[in-house]
Parts: structure tokens; C-alpha cells; sequence
């Protein structure tokens, strides 16, 4: 027995060894495999920071290109003030340093420095690939041995320009960049001591490098992985102790690359290890002492676990990853590409005069709705550019049976829509209805091959079925359904047993007058913030109307019948008075704006009727805006400016609004006494799909402000728009974004949270 106790304590001592080792590999392979994945987590962070700072970079660089091209796009290359026009343009853009104008063969035109020179054969044969393979889009040439010289701060485009046909080129531009100003854009982005944004040619050649500090040259930096792989336009390289993530525009060719040290990256990972590292070894010193006392090891070997255990335990850190905001849309034009047609847009201006001229006339007019039968068969089955070709031949045949005064459009898709005007009875328009059936009927011949279709055509009769134009298109769509269910090449008048009739609108016409004599008028407010400074500038009044049996009704549905019953002028004092009543209890600071309709306009008194209701309340003028319409001003021109001149010249402040949904241009704002000038809601809207439709909202911008006038954006709903417009310099902002319609009650408490929210910001 006494033999037995010391062979039973080695193999305790044994076991307990033995446990021990298993213990510190255990810490030190859960250490190595803990740091690897923290390097990997961490290398991934910076990767999804460095490719948003290369996409942000990419699209700066693109919104650069396409400024310059808009501004070329408003001279005629043909003339010979294009160069010098051009130079003033750009000479108040710190952005660009030099321009050269050169004609389609690469001869010298005009340039903003001498001596001018032809533009070098490899430079001129890179504008004609790129035309032919890109169209006429800016790009970044390639260094070639007969390059001109160019300034090691200054970075050369090429800028392919078409003639007025869009088809053939009509000369190049030649814009320098200036690196310098370009890269003090980008001090401010945290890229760490090695960090580099760097901007390769398609040769993979670096033609800039910035850091966090501006321009740099030379020195360690990491190696250039070159232009990225055919087919990719974001992607990560790593190599030789560097990560790159790229964003490449293959049709402005260059791609923009962030470039940063690994070491560099893993900075405060490395501190991070050292910690851990320290804290491992002396664990296992710990453990190591602890098996050599077998007695305290036992003892105390439920807290050596408990503290193993706690040891192993680590916080990771959840990034969050910006969402890349990426719009696309196409500029509204006055027409349909592909059919010749008015679009959408621009039909539904044009019809809205004929159809009130119609009535005028008390004449009737048609709106056809027009939708091609197996349309979608054939494009899908002979292709789209055989869909395309049949398109045109349909919009070719309709615009043929046109008479004057009347107008076609193409929708989008096979939906055509025709407007007859003129003096039609109903019988004569079916007459045309049929003949006009039979003629899209007859067999296309596309390219050497014959195609059949038919039309499947709705009509709705102005003034019978509806007396504007959403209410004809609605009701000539349902009878265009109504046709198709009939069979193809078929028409249908509508029947109003294809839609309910709403009788709420007769209704609301009576109550009208009741509603402006009991005060049933209210005043919502929406703010108006200042893009630049995120503080609140004021107001802009919307009118509700409170009533007793459809609730709280709002302006779109009861200012068309003011306008219709004569009781728009009636309104509109009641809601001046009311918006002067409540900004009189404001701080001097705030600022109100107030929409004025066209009938008010035309008034004579207007001008003295808006000064005497600002004098009654002791008001100072500044303090008042009102918003017009430029169909305020189209209607009655001479008068309208004339009331405009007065208040502006009292201190009112007049704004534009719903700028870019009709006919306005810049041209014509010059001729109109305006302080402010209101982009319409639905060109901010598409900020949020496509980049394309930021050169229209910046170009606006750029050009209100050569105008001396101030710009606010509608209709705000997203973080990211607000961003871009004040990137674009847009002064204030307006939308549910920034704060919904609220009634005065409730401003207080916004003004509250709005200040704290700022001041957290």
C-alpha cells in the first residue's frame, strides 16, 4: 500500500501535464486563429470604405467631365466664338486650367494659352476609337510619344463633339484639369499615412496620385496594379503588402484606384495583438507554474478555467456598409427618340392648351389610346431591333394622318396616343378612327420581310367623357381595354359603365363658397432649410381645406375647381391674410413663401392688395415670398411682370416654382424680376436611381447662379440627394427628408427637435 501513493501521484502529475499542455496550445491556437480572422475582418472594413471612396471618386470625376461637356453643348462648334465663348465659361471653374479647340481632323482652332498647335495624330486616332466605340463621350488619353506637353499638375481631356445631327464630329475639345484644386477635393478623406488615390489611364499608366493631404509625388507608396481586368469594373487586388480597390469608367477610360499598406490598415489591429499576445503568455506562464504546483493547481483548478475561459472571449465590431446610391434616368426631351413623337410629358403639356382652346371653341376633341396586339410576341420572337423598326413604321403612319391641330405621342412601349382637334363631329372622328385602324392594319415591310399587326384603339370624347387630359386618358385607357377584350383591331368609344363617376367633385364646387365663409381654409407649413449651414430659413404655406363630411382635403383636388368656379381669387386673399396673420407671430428671422395662382396675377390690385395686407400686420416685406408658376407669367405677360417689379422693388421676394416641368428657360428667366428659382420635385426624385440626371440638376444650379439667383431643391425625401445638392451648391432644401406639411400648433415642437437634431449632428 505505501508503494501505491507515489505511483498514483505521477500519474496524476501526469495527467495533470498533460492537461496543461493541452491547455496553452489550446490559447495559442485559438489566438492564432482569432487574429487571423480579425486581420481578414478588418482588411475586408477598409476594402468597403476604400471602394466607396473609389466609386465617390469615379462619379466626381464623371459629373467633372459631363459639367464641361453641358457647358459645350450650349455654343455651336461651327462658330467661330465656340472657343472664346467656352473659355469664359470654364474660366470661372477653379477646376479646369487650360482649353483647346481643335477641328475634326485634330487642326488647331482656338486655344486659352498659345501657341496653339494640331492636335498630335495618336491623341486624334484615340478620338476616333473612342467615338466608335463609346460615342461622343469625354475621355482620358493614353500617354503617346507625340503627346503635347502638359503640365505635371494638370491633367488632359479629350472631348469628342457632334455635330447638331449627333452623328458626325464636329470638332475636339482639349480641357486640362488642374491636379492640384482636384486633389485638395479629397484632403479631408481618412486614408490613413499611406493611403493614395491614384487615377490610371487605359494603359494602366498612373496619371495622378493624392493623399489625404493633397497632390503628392515620389516617395514609398504601394505598386500600381495597373489597369484592372477586361470585363471588371470594381474589384480588390492585393499584392506586394497593399490593397487596392479600383472602379473603373471603361467609356471615360480611367479607373480610380485606393491604394493603402497593409501595415498601415492593421495598425491598431497590431496593437490590438500585442495586447492579446502579452496577455496569452502570461496565461501560459500561469498554467506552466501551476502544473509545477500539483497542489494549488487542484485547488484551485475551477477558477484557472473560469479565468481560461473569460480570456477567450473577444468583441467584434460591426461596420456598416454605405449603400451606394447609383440613378439613372434620361433627360426629358421634347421627344421620343426612337418614334419622332412627342413623349409623354410633352404631350400632356400640348394637349392640356389645345383641349382648353377646344373648349374655347366649344368644339369636341378625341383622345385616342392606342395599343399595338401581339406587340410583345414579335419583339421577343424577331428581336428588338425589328420591334424598334415597326415602332417607327406605326409613329410614321399615324404622324401621316395628322391634320393641323391635332397631336400624337408615343407613351412608352407599343402605346401610342392621338389628340384630334379641329372641327370634328363625333361621326367624322370614328370615320378617322376607322381608317386610321385599317392603315396600322396593313402589312409592314421591315427590311426586305413583311409584318402584320393591328391596333387595339380606346376613345374618349372631350368635353362628354372627361374635360381634362388625365381624366381622357384614363378614360380612353379603359376603353382601349374594352377593344382588346373585343378582339384585335378593334376601337371602343368609352361607356361610362367602364368607370364609376365621382360625384365628390360636383359636391366639393358647392361647398366651396362656404368653406372660404365659415373659415374652413387652413394653412399647413413645411420648412425650408438652409442646404449649407442645415439651419432653418422659414416656411412655405400649403393650403388645406377642413371639411365636415371628406375630412382634411388637399390642394390638388380643390384648387382645379376654385379655378374652374371663379373662387381661386377669393382663396387666394384668404390664404395671404392667414399666412400674414401667422408670420407676424414668428421671430423676424423666419421667412414665409406663399404660391400665387395666374388668375391673381392678372389682377390689377394685385401689388397693392399684397403691400397693404403686410403693412396691416407690420410685417417687412423681405419676409414674405411668393411662388409662381411660369404659366402665371406665359398667360399675361405684360401685366404679370409689371405686379412682379412693384413687390420686388418693395423688398417680396418672388420664386419660380415646379422649375423644369414646363416650358421655362433660361432665356426667358432673365426677362422675369426673380430671387429664387425652384427645381421641380421630380428631376430630385431620380437622384436616387441614376448619376445621369445629376448633370441636369447641376447644370441647373450652375446656371441660376450666373443669374444671380438663389435655388431650392423640392421635394427631398433621401440623405443621399441632400448630399449631392450641396456638393452642387444648392442653397436651400425643402421635402419629407427634412419635415413634413404641419399645421402651426405643431411648429414649436419641431423647431425644437430640429435644433437638437442639428446640434447632435
Amino acid at each position: 500500500m505505501g508503494r501505491r501513493h507515489p505511483v498514483s501521484l505521477s500519474v496524476i502529475q501526469g495527467l495533470v501535464l498533460a492537461l496543461g499542455i493541452l491547455m496553452i496550445l489550446f490559447i495559442w491556437g485559438l489566438f492564432v486563429h482569432q487574429n487571423a480572422l480579425a486581420r481578414t475582418e478588418q482588411l475586408d472594413a477598409r476594402a468597403a470604405e476604400h471602394r466607396h471612396v473609389a466609386v465617390m471618386v469615379a462619379e466626381h470625376l464623371r459629373q467633372i467631365t459631363d459639367r464641361a461637356v453641358a457647358i459645350a453643348r450650349l455654343a455651336d462648334p461651327a462658330t467661330a466664338a465656340f472657343g472664346p465663348e467656352l473659355s469664359r465659361f470654364l474660366a470661372a471653374d477653379p477646376m479646369f486650367s487650360r482649353l483647346s479647340l481643335y477641328g475634326p481632323g485634330g487642326e488647331g482652332r482656338h486655344a486659352s494659352h498659345s501657341p496653339l498647335a494640331t492636335l498630335p495624330p495618336g491623341w486624334l486616332a484615340q478620338v476616333n476609337s473612342q467615338v466608335a466605340h463609346f460615342g461622343f463621350v469625354p475621355f482620358l488619353p493614353t500617354q503617346t510619344a507625340d503627346q503635347p506637353l502638359a503640365g505635371r499638375w494638370r491633367l488632359p481631356l479629350l472631348v469628342p463633339l457632334a455635330d447638331t445631327g449627333g452623328i458626325h464630329l464636329a470638332g475636339i475639345m482639349l480641357l486640362e484639369l488642374e491636379l492640384g484644386y482636384l486633389a485638395g477635393l479629397y484632403q479631408h478623406l481618412e486614408l490613413g499615412h499611406s493611403g493614395l488615390i491614384r487615377l490610371v489611364d487605359r494603359q494602366g499608366e498612373e496619371r495622378m496620385r493624392a493623399n489625404g493631404s493633397g497632390m503628392v509625388e515620389g516617395g514609398h507608396a504601394p505598386d500600381n496594379p495597373g489597369w484592372p481586368k477586361t470585363g471588371q469594373h470594381q474589384g480588390r487586388v492585393d499584392a506586394a503588402g497593399a490593397q487596392s480597390l479600383f472602379h473603373a469608367l471603361p467609356e471615360q477610360g480611367f479607373a480610380v484606384l485606393v491604394s493603402r499598406l497593409h501595415d498601415d490598415m492593421l495598425a491598431g489591429f497590431y496593437q490590438q495583438r500585442s495586447r492579446q499576445w502579452l496577455l496569452k503568455l502570461l496565461l501560459s506562464l500561469a498554467i506552466a507554474g501551476a502544473v509545477g504546483w500539483l497542489v494549488r493547481l487542484l485547488r484551485d483548478q475551477r477558477q484557472f478555467v473560469q479565468a481560461l475561459e473569460q480570456s477567450g472571449q473577444q468583441n467584434r465590431l460591426l461596420i456598416q456598409r454605405l449603400e451606394q446610391a447609383h440613378s439613372r434616368s434620361s433627360a426629358a426631351a421634347a421627344t421620343d427618340h426612337l418614334s419622332g413623337l412627342y413623349n409623354r410629358r410633352q404631350f400632356i403639356e400640348l394637349a392640356g392648351r389645345q383641349l382648353a382652346e377646344q373648349r374655347q371653341r366649344r368644339e369636341l376633341s378625341a383622345l385616342l389610346f392606342i395599343d399595338l396586339d401581339r406587340f410583345k410576341s414579335i419583339n421577343d420572337t424577331l428581336g428588338h431591333h425589328t420591334g424598334d423598326l415597326l415602332l417607327q413604321a406605326v409613329a410614321g403612319r399615324i404622324r401621316r394622318m395628322l391634320a393641323a391641330g391635332d397631336q400624337a405621342a408615343r407613351f412608352g412601349g407599343d402605346e401610342f396616343v392621338v389628340l384630334l382637334a379641329g372641327q370634328r363631329s363625333e361621326s367624322r372622328i370614328e370615320e378617322w378612327v376607322r381608317r386610321l385602324t385599317e392603315r396600322l392594319s396593313a402589312t409592314y415591310s421591315l427590311e426586305g420581310s413583311e409584318l402584320n399587326t393591328s391596333p387595339s384603339i380606346g376613345i374618349a370624347i372631350c368635353p362628354r367623357d372627361a374635360q381634362d387630359i388625365d381624366g381622357l386618358l384614363s378614360c380612353a385607357d379603359a376603353a382601349m381595354y374594352s377593344a382588346k377584350r373585343a378582339g384585335r383591331g378593334q376601337y371602343r368609344f368609352f361607356d361610362p359603365s367602364l368607370n364609376r363617376v365621382d360625384m365628390e367633385e360636383f359636391q366639393l364646387e358647392q361647398a366651396l363658397g362656404d368653406a372660404l365663409r365659415l373659415g374652413q381654409i387652413r394653412l399647413h407649413f413645411q420648412p425650408l432649410v438652409r442646404v449649407g449651414s442645415m439651419s432653418l430659413a422659414g416656411y412655405e404655406a400649403l393650403a388645406r381645406w377642413q371639411h365636415p363630411q371628406f375630412g382634411l382635403i388637399y390642394p390638388d383636388r380643390f384648387i382645379p375647381i376654385a379655378e374652374r368656379s371663379g373662387f381661386i381669387l377669393a382663396l387666394g386673399r384668404e390664404v395671404l391674410r392667414l399666412a400674414c396673420r401667422e408670420l407676424a407671430q414668428w421671430p423676424p428671422e423666419r421667412t414665409l413663401a406663399v404660391n400665387v395662382s395666374p388668375m391673381e396675377l392678372g389682377q390689377a390690385d394685385f401689388a397693392e392688395r399684397v403691400l397693404a395686407e403686410l403693412a396691416q400686420q407690420g410685417l417687412d416685406p423681405a419676409r414674405l415670398e411668393l411662388e409662381i408658376t411660369e404659366t402665371s407669367v406665359l398667360e399675361r405677360q405684360q401685366l404679370a411682370i409689371q405686379q412682379l417689379c412693384r413687390l420686388k422693388a418693395a423688398g417680396v421676394g418672388i420664386s419660380l416654382d415646379d422649375f423644369g416641368k414646363g416650358y421655362a428657360g433660361f432665356a426667358h428667366l432673365q426677362a422675369l424680376p426673380l430671387t429664387r428659382l425652384k427645381i421641380e420635385r421630380s428631376l430630385i426624385a431620380q437622384l436616387s436611381n441614376s448619376h445621369d440626371d445629376s448633370l441636369i440638376v447641376s447644370s441647373t444650379i450652375t446656371l441660376a447662379k450666373r443669374l444671380a439667383l438663389q435655388v431650392v431643391a423640392e421635394g427631398v425625401e433621401t440623405a443621399e440627394q441632400l448630399v449631392y445638392l450641396k456638393l452642387a451648391g444648392c442653397d436651400f432644401a425643402q421635402g419629407y427628408h427634412l419635415g413634413r406639411p404641419m399645421p402651426a400648433e405643431q411648429l414649436a415642437e419641431f423647431e425644437q427637435a430640429f435644433s437638437t437634431m442639428r446640434a447632435s449632428a
